[in-house]
């Protein structure tokens, strides 16, 4: 209970820093190097979206240690595609990684990592949509996990995630899990 608790008072935190960033940018003050220059901490689009896509959207992985995954379910109607990136949230000198996969006739993964820089987003990431299942047919139905790479250890810390798909999409986020990440 306490732990929880804990947990919800740091994502408030987090998620109140996100909204104060921009109004504290207005202040000129002096950039150490490792930051963003004009200080703002603004998630730019990571690499062109694809122009087929016609639906996006972007979460955010917050995690309470270094031995956490965030899950999401991404389900698709008539999609052929979803691709994904990730970008360090805050705190510059993480490195996070997002992995895909999305079960169908022909399984497929694929996995992206963020360079590190606060907000600046890795390669966009894809799994394809090879039919889907008898029972789900021409429909997508993958899950993404975020985990914390490596970095300076602080938590807990954030990154953007940023979804797109040339079908129409839900998300829906799994409860945060402590468990080794086995990536690939």
């Amino acid at each position: 209970m306490r732990q929880d608790r804990i947990r919800i008072l740091a994502a408030i935190l987090i998620l109140g820093a996100a909204v104060a960033v921009p109004a504290l940018a207005q202040v000129e003050l002096a950039a150490p190097s490792n930051t963003i220059p004009e200080g703002q901490i603004v998630a730019e689009p990571p690499a062109e979206i694809d122009p087929a896509a016609i639906w996006q959207t972007s979460r955010f992985c917050t995690l309470f240690g270094p031995a956490e995954v965030q899950g999401f379910r991404v389900q698709c109607t008539n999609a052929t595609f979803l691709d994904f990136a990730i970008a360090d949230g805050f705190i510059p000198g993480d490195h996070w990684s997002l992995k895909g996969k999305n079960w169908d006739s022909a399984p497929n993964t694929s996995v992206t990592t963020s360079p590190g820089p606060v907000p600046i987003f890795g390669l966009r990431s894809r799994v394809y949509n090879y039919g889907g299942t008898p029972t789900n047919p021409r429909n997508l139905d993958a899950y993404l996990q975020c985990t914390y790479l490596h970095g300076v250890d602080v938590f807990p810390a954030s990154s953007f995630v940023s979804l797109s798909s040339d079908g129409t999409c839900t998300v829906t986020a799994d409860p945060i899990r402590s468990r080794i990440d086995r990536m690939p």
